[in-house]
């Protein structure tokens, strides 16, 4: 029965990922105006996680809400599943996504992400691209908006090291061009929606953030840090779920 109602809100996800678009686009193109098209971004993660509680009975809970800044800053976060996509848009205002540039042939979903505040990443651009992201980051902070960045790059399985996935280099030359502080964010989404797989575990998904990472540090501190505070955390979450309950 999960896996019935798993692949039934894949389905009705799928519709409302396509008729958000349809009726935001237009607006947002009349008028040039990508927080319409955030606002249409929000609609849909509201009702996708409504959808998802309703139907797969997971729900979600933040742990150490007050490490959300009021202040533009970037947020490092563990990407375990595509819940993490969607969850940003409630928890930060007009969050930006730093997202790869192949999801943009995808229809609807795709077309979109043109039109809302996002930042396409080339992974085959080299420092061109990545001179590329920089830029786009700045723009978006100068406007007061928070950038989400996957340091990893993909979505990583439960269990799986940085070793297999290591933390990519976009996420050290934001913290060193853009001047602002570094949210770690900590989960384990996976456990209740892997990678590649349709069935949902019905349970609680556990979102934990981080004290900010300051500047000033150098290249090899920051990461240290960045790396171990999302890693040993999100181990943490994902342990304390998978263990017996008393």
């Amino acid at each position: 029965m999960q896996l019935i109602k798993s692949v039934l809100y894949s389905f009705l996800n799928n519709i409302w990922g396509a008729v958000i678009p349809i009726i935001f686009i237009v607006p947002s193109a009349i008028f040039k105006s990508r927080k319409i098209a955030d606002i249409g971004a929000k609609i849909w993660s509201l009702f996708s996680l409504w959808m998802l509680k309703k139907l797969c009975k997971i729900d979600f809970k933040v742990i150490d809400g007050h490490n959300i800044l009021s202040e533009p800053c970037i947020y490092a976060c563990k990407h375990q599943s595509m819940w993490e996509t969607i969850v940003m848009h409630l928890l930060i205002n007009r969050p930006v996504y730093a997202y790869k540039k192949e999801l943009e042939a995808i229809p609807f979903y795709g077309w979109y992400l043109k039109f809302m505040s996002g930042i396409s990443v080339d992974r085959k651009g080299g420092i061109k691209s990545l001179k590329a992201v920089v830029n786009q980051a700045k723009f978006y902070l100068n406007n007061r908006q928070s950038i989400v960045i996957f340091p990893q790059g993909t979505r990583v399985p439960v269990g799986e090291g940085v070793d297999k996935y290591p933390y990519q280099s976009g996420i050290t030359a934001l913290y060193n061009s853009c001047s602002v502080k570094v949210v770690p964010v900590a989960l384990n989404s996976g456990l209740r929606w892997p990678k590649g797989k349709f069935l949902k575990t019905q349970g609680t998904i556990y979102i934990k953030f981080l004290p900010a990472i300051e500047q000033g540090l150098t290249k090899e501190q920051f990461n240290k840090i960045l790396i171990e505070s999302i890693e040993n955390h999100s181990e943490e979450l994902c342990k304390r779920e998978q263990s017996p309950k008393e």
